[in-house]
């Protein structure tokens, strides 16, 4: 239970130069010359506005499907900083928005069907009901979302969220992610009698992380390969199983899903294990993940920052529930090339049914 809270509450000694080192350590293990992320300000946690972290990444996550991973350069920041250094979602974002084209669009391409496009906020609504995914507030309606003076941003984050989990549902179904777990999952430990299939996308891929990660642990014992600790010694790889999304903020079992699937671009070796991990072990081991999306990929697909992660609040867990999903789409379903593991599998469309112990989600 003490480990469970201890990840989620970076602890107020942590020096926040170690921080920064961390981050300049990394940009030099990547032997190049872009600028190391800044991610923590001088006052830490006291001043991480989680709202404004979560409307940036809700709203990038959105212009990513919209514009199917293929943003526009003037976009990719889609807020701006007036004179008095406030920060506003830029103008032709909220025009998008107000008129329904943005959703339109999104839903357009996650399903490849043009008929998405022309609707208007109540016939996006209508159509996220009829996928099973409903809103619960009697005042969003049409008039609240049309306004643009000001824009309802919060009325408009509740829609926004409703996509991302719509298509996490779509992406991270039971059937898919039990197909890929069988693949690599195929020991004597792993059994489908007496037990039960996830329930829903949010126990799939608590499923899928801890099976990759389970298998990713075997194949470093059985070679005998080390793990750096956060005191700098080498240990034998044991990464926990996790019970809970939140418990993904340490950024050990992101790195290590990464690591199992792409071994040539995330080095098992370079996560930092901690029974207790400090702020620098979590910075670490998220910039790691940070560094593969942005240099692996064909695109990007986390839209959060690293200390989102690390600072994970309950408001932010949709955002990371949507970033599994993309990277189970780009690990598992339509794997990008960085990835080494059994890219000649069978299809993940016609996913196998399969059962999993209880105890791995409660």
């Amino acid at each position: 239970m003490w480990s469970a809270i201890s990840r989620l509450f970076p602890k107020k000694n942590d020096s926040l130069e170690s921080v920064k080192e961390v981050s300049n350590d990394l940009a030099m293990d990547r032997g190049d010359s872009r600028r190391s992320l800044s991610l923590y300000d001088s006052d830490g946690l006291d001043t991480y506005d989680l709202k404004l972290a979560k409307q940036k990444a809700t709203v990038k996550w959105m212009l990513s499907k919209a514009f199917n991973n293929n943003v526009p350069e003037n976009l990719k920041e889609p807020f701006y900083r007036d004179h008095e250094d406030q920060e506003h979602l830029k103008p032709q974002l909220v025009h998008s928005l107000a008129n329904a084209e943005l959703y339109c669009f999104a839903l357009a391409n996650i399903y490849s069907d043009p008929n998405y496009h022309n609707l208007n906020h109540s016939g996006v609504l209508q159509a996220l009901a009829r996928k099973g995914i409903f809103i619960p507030d009697a005042h969003l309606t049409e008039t609240v979302l049309i306004q643009t003076n000001p824009l309802k941003l919060s009325a408009h984050m509740s829609v926004m969220e409703a996509v991302m989990t719509l298509y996490a549902k779509e992406v991270a179904t039971p059937d898919r992610v039990c197909a890929a777990v069988q693949r690599f999952r195929t020991n004597s430990q792993y059994s489908t009698q007496n037990n039960l299939m996830p329930t829903d996308h949010e126990q799939a891929l608590l499923l899928w992380i801890n099976e990759a990660v389970s298998a990713l642990k075997e194949r470093t014992q059985q070679e005998g390969k080390e793990i750096r600790s956060g005191n700098g010694d080498k240990i034998l790889a044991d990464f926990p199983k996790i019970s809970d999304l939140q418990e993904i903020c340490d950024g050990v079992s992101l790195a290590a899903l990464i690591a199992f699937y792409c071994p040539e671009d995330l080095d098992w070796n370079k996560i930092t294990l901690n029974r207790v991990p400090t702020v620098s072990d979590r910075l670490r081991n998220l910039l790691l993940v940070n560094d593969f999306c942005l240099n692996s990929l064909p695109y990007s697909v986390f839209h959060m920052m690293p200390e989102d992660v690390s600072y994970m609040r309950g408001t932010m867990q949709p955002n990371l529930v949507v970033f599994l999903a993309d990277l189970f789409n780009v690990l598992e379903i339509h794997p990008a090339k960085c990835v080494r593991f059994d890219r000649a599998a069978a299809s993940l469309t016609q996913g196998k049914l399969c059962f999993i112990y209880l105890f791995l989600y409660y």
